[in-house]
């Protein structure tokens, strides 16, 4: 069974954060969702068309997820091609999607430590949330609440998430990245 994670920190202080994209979108899955805690995860299993999946929300804090995502994958027996990482992005236009089958972290704390326990032959999902303001700390800024205009600017990459996951899972991640890549206006 495949296995979707998605980044941010944990605690209702950092809902509705920039940095907490990946939970909200996996919350988008399913909102019947029974999540429970496994190690250091909390952890369901959601059912897209033919696909049932694990999906995981690491505890850990966003730049030490690698752990919680490493010991998902041992328990489980699933290889990285098998493990998908939803992450923010602020290189990319809030509600820009980026699908990629592997690669870097690109300066994702989140991402470079799971790398660094499984190495980079995963597929992760980008979810962009805007560059950081000149004169503004990075840190500040995606673990700040976004405003209203950034939230709708969002709602398409909401809305299409089950559909992305359902096609990347069941017949590619190269398909959904020509299907559903795209930077916002």
């Amino acid at each position: 069974m495949p296995l979707l994670v998605g980044l941010g920190n944990p605690g209702s202080k950092y809902d509705e954060t920039r940095h907490n994209v990946g939970f909200a979108l996996l919350d988008s899955l399913d909102k019947n969702s029974d999540w429970k805690v496994w190690g250091k995860s909390l952890l369901c299993k959601v059912t897209l068309g033919p696909i049932v999946l694990h999906v995981a929300k690491p505890q850990t804090f966003m730049n030490l997820s690698g752990g919680a995502v490493q010991a998902l994958m041992t328990f489980y027996k699933i290889p990285p091609s098998e493990m998908v990482v939803v992450a923010d992005d602020v290189t990319l236009p809030v509600g820009s999607i980026r699908i990629r089958p592997h690669g870097g972290h690109g300066g994702h704390n989140g991402l470079r430590d799971i790398i660094e326990k499984i190495g980079e032959q995963f597929p992760r999902i980008r979810i962009g949330v805007g560059l950081c303001p000149p004169n503004r700390d990075l840190s500040g800024f995606v673990l700040g609440k976004m405003d209203a205009l950034e939230k709708a600017a969002l709602k398409p990459a909401f809305t299409g998430f089950r559909d992305l996951v359902e096609i990347g899972f069941a017949k590619g991640w190269d398909l959904a990245a020509s299907r559903f890549n795209h930077t916002s206006l």
